[in-house]
């Protein structure tokens, strides 16, 4: 129990990852019902784009960061318009599908680009970690949970202090009703879908420098972000939240703690997502963060 102060950071660390990915995964299933399922996808090409402008043309952070916003706003201006709208009017079940495709183009084109072996924006000083009360955090941590309060706190005021918000709110109550009193459906999902995707680049980003880069990545990010919204309720975006850090505590503890003598290897720690996909879909598929049917 010594190291449960320095488990919990490490949770809120994780959380605060699965968050900003999750948070945005959330965003677009709650207003277009669609499952995005290469938004983990979106994480790691975006990642690598910023690896791109960083490491192999040493830009420095605050252009590379621009290049990279503005290349990840197209980006999910084509995949909304050529890989899920076109599918939308006819399934959901084919927007589905097609999102799984892109995210299979996504990994082969980061693969033959950038190769298969693993690539890391940190550098030496971002691994000093820091000895706080006998807990142990790397600056790069720090910004990591810094980074999510805040970006989640303006998500927040945007989705219910805005005139914004109040649209992106009406449209997932009420479709019809809200594209009746004039609200574009088409513009605010194109904003809502590129808001999603800058949210999981810049937390690949934040794991490239925390650990590193792989083309495989994206289909474990995935899987978390689904957990997290599954956990949370799904389209439920601050439950999708709540359960991103609910989830990095369980991965934390489960791994760090002794039961009877015994621990678990790390390796294990990514079985928990499909562990806890699989039990709150059998006793409590609406999620544990269910709240009169709001999703945001």
């Amino acid at each position: 129990m010594d190291i449960l102060p320095q488990l919990l950071v490490n949770a809120l660390i994780t959380g605060s990852i699965y968050a900003l990915a999750s948070s945005g995964l959330s965003l677009t299933y709650g207003l277009l019902r669609i499952l995005n399922f290469a938004h983990g996808h979106f994480m790691m090409a975006g990642a690598y784009v910023f690896y791109f402008f960083v490491v192999e043309h040493e830009l420095a952070l605050f252009p590379a960061a621009l290049l990279t916003i503005i290349a990840g706003a197209i980006f999910s201006f084509l995949a909304l318009k050529i890989f899920i709208f076109p599918f939308t009017a006819f399934s959901f079940f084919l927007a589905f599908v097609t999102t799984i495709a892109l995210g299979t183009l996504l990994e082969s084109a980061v693969s033959i680009v950038f190769g298969v072996n693993v690539k890391s924006l940190s550098t030496g000083a971002s691994f000093e970690s820091i000895e706080i009360g006998g807990v142990y955090i790397t600056p790069v941590q720090i910004i990591i949970i810094a980074s999510a309060i805040i970006l989640l706190s303006l998500l927040a005021c945007v989705i219910h202090k805005t005139p914004f918000g109040r649209r992106v709110r009406a449209l997932s109550e009420s479709e019809h009703a809200a594209q009746a009193l004039g609200m574009s459906k088409n513009k605010i999902s194109t904003l809502c879908f590129t808001v999603a995707t800058l949210f999981a680049i810049y937390a690949g980003v934040m794991v490239g420098y925390e650990t590193n880069l792989q083309p495989t990545m994206g289909n474990a990010y995935t899987i978390k972000a689904f957990a997290a919204m599954i956990l949370g309720g799904l389209g439920n975006i601050w439950g999708t939240i709540a359960g991103s850090y609910l989830l990095g505590l369980i991965e934390n503890l489960s791994i760090g703690l002794d039961f009877g003598g015994y621990s678990l290897p790390a390796g294990y720690k990514d079985a928990f997502a499909f562990l806890i996909i699989l039990l709150v879909l059998l006793f409590r598929p609406q999620g544990l963060f269910v709240r009169g049917g709001r999703k945001f």
